[in-house]
C-alpha cells in the first residue's frame, strides 16, 4: 500500500519543533538551512510555518525561558496531553492564545481528544463492550458509547479494531466516524486510517461499510481481504489486501521491493521531523521486516544494505544521499 503525504497535523506538530529549535539561542547556520529547505517542500509546510510564526508572535511578551519550556513539554514528551500545553501557554500569555490554537489549528482536537497517541507510540485500549482497539503514531480519539450507537471519533491517526459483541437490546451498531464519513462494522476486524484529503479502510475478519459523508448512494460493503479509500463524497474502487493485519500492530514495518522514497515516506510516520531523501534515490527499493521503535536503527540499516549515506543536519532534519 503507497503511503500517503503527511498530515496538517504532523506539519503544525514538525513546526513547533522547528520553532522550539529557533528558540532555543543555539540555531547553527546548518539549522538555519534546514529550516529554510523544510519551509520549501511545499505550500503546506509554508503554512504550518506561518501558522507558528503567529503564535510567536503572541508570545513575545512572555518570557523566553517560560515559551520554551512549554512548546518543549508540548513537542519532546511521549506522554504529553495537549490539554496540558494549551493550559500551560494560556497560563503563560493570557487566555486568548489558548484561543487562538483551538480555534485555528487542526490538531486541537487532539487536545481534547479522550485518548491520544505521539510520535512513535502505540496503545491499546479494551472498550466497555470488549472490542479491542489498538492505536497507532500520532492517533486522537473519543469513545462514544450511548443507549443507541457504539461510536468512536477518529480525528487523527489509525486505529486497529477488534469489535466486541454487544449484549444490550436492542443491539447497537459500531461506527467509526471521520472528516470523510462513517465504517459500520458487521462483527468485524478492521483498520481506518484517516489522512488528510481521505480515510481508509481495510477489512481484515467479517465486513464493514463505508459511507461517504456527504454521498447520496448507498454505503459500500467491504468484504474481508478487500480495502477502499473514500474522501467527503465518493468511495474509490476495492481493492485486495496483501496481508492478514496490518505489520506496524507488530510494531514493524514490512516491505517489499518498496521503493525507497515511499519506505521512508512511511517510516518518518513514526519519528519527528523531515527524512529527505535525495531524487537520485527514487529507484532503490527495499525489501525487509523493520523495527518501528528506533527509526535510526532502520536508518542505520539501511545505509549498510543500500548506496546511500545517512546525515544528520539537526534532531528533526535527515539527509539521504548518495554515497
Amino acid at each position: 500500500m503507497k503511503p500517503l503525504p503527511e498530515t496538517s497535523g504532523d506539519l503544525h506538530e514538525q513546526a513547533l519543533d522547528w520553532l522550539v529549535t529557533m528558540w532555543s539561542g543555539e540555531v547553527s547556520a546548518d539549522a538555519q538551512r534546514a529550516l529554510q529547505a523544510w519551509r520549501q517542500q511545499s505550500g503546506a509546510h509554508e503554512q504550518a510555518w506561518l501558522a507558528v510564526q503567529q503564535m510567536d508572535q503572541r508570545l513575545r511578551h512572555v518570557p523566553a525561558a517560560t515559551a520554551s519550556q512549554v512548546l518543549r513539554t508540548a513537542t519532546g514528551s511521549k506522554q504529553r496531553s495537549r490539554r496540558a500545553v494549551l493550559r500551560g501557554l494560556a497560563l503563560a500569555g493570557g487566555t486568548g492564545l489558548a484561543m487562538h490554537l483551538v480555534r485555528d489549528t487542526e490538531p486541537w482536537l487532539a487536545a481534547t481528544a479522550q485518548y491520544a497517541t505521539a510520535t512513535g507510540e502505540r496503545r491499546e485500549l479494551v472498550l466497555d463492550d470488549g472490542t479491542r482497539l489498538v492505536m497507532n503514531t500520532a492517533t486522537a480519539l473519543d469513545v462514544r458509547f450511548t443507549a443507541g450507537q457504539r461510536r468512536i471519533d477518529l480525528h487523527r491517526g489509525e486505529i486497529m479494531i477488534a469489535t466486541g459483541k454487544d449484549h444490550g437490546a436492542p443491539y447497537r451498531p459500531f461506527v467509526v466516524h471521520t472528516v470523510h464519513g462513517a465504517a459500520r462494522a458487521l462483527g468485524t476486524r478492521f483498520s481506518v486510517y484517516q489522512h488528510d484529503q481521505r480515510t481508509e479502510v481495510a477489512v481484515y475478519e467479517g465486513a464493514v461499510e463505508v459511507q461517504p459523508r456527504r454521498a447520496t448512494a448507498p454505503a459500500r460493503r467491504l468484504a474481508a481481504g478487500n480495502a477502499a479509500r473514500f474522501d467527503a463524497n465518493n468511495a474509490a474502487p476495492v481493492y485486495a489486501l496483501a496481508a492478514d493485519g496490518p505489520a506496524w500492530v507488530r510494531g514493524v514495518l514490512e516491505a517489499e521491493q518498496m521503493p525507497l522514497p515511499d519506505f521512508l515516506a512511511e517510516l518518518a510516520r513514526y519519528r519527528r521531523g523531515v527524512i529527505h531523501c535525495d531524487a537520485a534515490l527514487a529507484g532503490e527499493r527495499v525489501s525487509g521486516i523493520y523495527p518501528l521503535a528506533d527509526t535510526d536503527k532502520v536508518l542505520a540499516a539501511l545505509a549498510r544494505a543500500l548506496p546511500l549515506r545517512v546525515s544528520y543536519l539537526t534532531r528533526y532534519w535527515v539527509q539521504i544521499q548518495p554515497r
